[in-house]
């Protein structure tokens, strides 16, 4: 979920089709304070990032830029992500569901203020809600809420949610992504320009396209947090984000843009490279009905046909995972054997490209997005299929046009993109999507009822046999798993170690200090 690998960060359409991560009727998380770090308290905390929020609105934009900065640090849910993908209570200290798993039920958390010195309440919780599903909402996300058909107050601590029908996706969804923040009805007028959460850090200034400033949230409910201010700084390119590193300007860089130039930090006891999952998948999409590819024998080839390895090595430094389907590690239906699916064999390629009819190849088109995952692996890909004799033309366009011409109006061959959204595989259920798949009323059926399964291995199980669908068909040849990479200062602890959320969590974040095993614990890096 974790943003910029500036690829397709497009809402997942079909709202429905993911998974709770371990919360089944009657279960509660492990509850999460914040703030557990030995020592390193105060300072400045600098941050360089290279993407600036459009706007401060969380709830108008879907922008990852915006919630990199503001979701879980300025805003709070009642459940959230660690940076290991798992559900944690936080507004809430527990919850539960019911025996038809339609109503889940929320305990909410004691003493929560707002930073303008509101307290939270249970109306507040029950507005923040109605507030996404509302008719004329413009949440970004709105859609991965569309089976709430309730939402009450039980009492002064509960709050009720009810769905029109079983949905192990919801929960997940509405930790993970801006659907879930609770909101001050009393601010939401201004929420555009002074954003006001109950997080361990308030919004105190901006300077358009240059930087945003963090303070500390002195009505936080938690322990408080390290750093006494955060400014994210935003660069317009990798090598002046990188210099402002080694010149003392910055002291993290929070998602490395060219993976490559973690060279220029590795062996130096400066700095530490933290790395971890994303939940991308860069993929070669294929158009399923552009010819010779509506033949799943020519679509089989090319994946046999491209060395996976080599292009995580080339055009990520290394920092990645070779996946061979819709799913990354973190995803509870992850599998490696997946990446064993079409091994690197340009033999077996050929000799399915002559089954297929194709025995001299055929010749086709790549139209590839301005980013550097994919005009980096673009040519190396081209490489590998020219090999087995598919002839590629390599077609540069800038990402407005990608939008219109490939996803949208599906004028293409083959793409490269990172698909950035987390448990998306429900796209493979949508007729219209790009790739333009044959089958996605078999994926529907397959979702549904693993969303309606009453334990999460029934769901696991459902969907799993989509995975093994898709595969079997190469529907894309997906590629990698791209790492987050974060690059800071040797002093600097408790940063996110993964790429797993959309929010760049500083709940531990602290300027010298010791992690405890809490945090260590959720995934955070000592």
């Amino acid at each position: 979920m974790r943003r910029r690998m500036l690829g397709l960060a497009l809402p997942a359409v079909a709202a429905s089709l993911a998974l709770v991560a371990g919360c089944s009727s009657g279960s509660s998380g492990s509850t999460s304070t914040g703030g557990s770090t030995s020592g390193g308290k105060g300072g400045t905390l600098t941050i360089g990032s290279s993407v600036a929020p459009p706007t401060l609105d969380l709830t108008a934009n879907p922008a990852a830029a915006i919630d990199e900065v503001f979701d879980y640090n300025v805003y709070q849910h009642l459940v959230q992500l660690d940076p290991k993908g798992q559900i944690v209570p936080v507004l809430a200290t527990s919850y539960s569901w019911s025996a038809n798993r339609k109503t889940i039920t929320f305990t909410l958390r004691k003493g929560v203020k707002f930073s303008n010195g509101d307290p939270m309440t249970a109306a507040d919780v029950v507005y923040s809600i109605k507030r996404v599903v509302a008719p004329k909402s413009t949440y970004p996300y709105k859609a991965l809420m569309g089976t709430v058909t309730s939402v009450t107050k039980v009492s002064s601590d509960q709050v009720a949610v009810t769905l029109s029908q079983p949905n192990n996706e919801w929960l997940y969804q509405f930790a993970a992504y801006s659907n879930g923040v609770i909101l001050d009805p009393a601010a939401v007028s201004k929420i555009a320009t002074q954003p006001v959460g109950t997080g361990p850090y308030k919004y105190s200034s901006e300077v358009s396209n240059y930087s945003i400033t963090l303070v500390k949230n002195p009505d936080y409910w938690g322990t408080a947090p390290g750093p006494s201010t955060v400014v994210f700084r935003y660069f317009a390119n990798s090598n002046a984000e990188n210099s402002a590193l080694q010149s003392g300007q910055i002291q993290v860089i929070d998602n490395l843009s060219n993976p490559p130039d973690a060279k220029q930090f590795q062996g130096n006891s400066a700095y530490k490279i933290i790395s971890g999952p994303t939940n991308g998948k860069i993929q070669l999409t294929l158009n399923n009905t552009a010819g010779p590819l509506k033949n799943v024998l020519v679509r089989r080839a090319i994946s046999y046909a491209i060395d996976k390895a080599a292009i995580v090595q080339t055009t990520a430094a290394g920092y990645g995972t070779v996946i061979g389907s819709d799913t990354v590690p973190g995803d509870p239906w992850y599998s490696p054997s997946y990446a064993k699916v079409y091994p690197y064999n340009p033999g077996k390629a050929r000799q399915l490209l002559t089954q297929a009819g194709y025995p001299h190849g055929f010749n086709i088109t790549l139209t590839l997005p301005p980013y550097g995952y994919a005009t980096a692996a673009g040519p190396l890909i081209a490489a590998n299929l020219k090999s087995v004799g598919i002839n590629v033309t390599i077609k540069d366009i800038q990402w407005p046009l990608w939008l219109s011409q490939v996803f949208t109006n599906h004028n293409f061959d083959m793409t490269i993109v990172d698909h950035v959204e987390a448990r998306d595989i429900g796209n493979y259920a949508i007729p219209s999507y790009y790739w333009q798949y044959n089958k996605t009323s078999q994926v529907a059926s397959l979702l549904a009822a693993g969303d309606a399964a009453p334990t999460q291995a029934g769901q696991v199980a459902k969907y799993t046999q989509v995975l093994k669908m898709i595969t079997a068909d190469a529907v894309n040849c997906w590629l990698y798993n791209p790492d987050q990479i974060t690059v800071a200062k040797s002093n600097i602890v408790g940063l996110p170690a993964t790429g797993l959320t959309e929010s760049f969590n500083l709940m531990y974040a602290s300027i010298g200090g010791t992690l405890s095993s809490q945090a260590k614990a959720q995934g955070f890096a000592g």
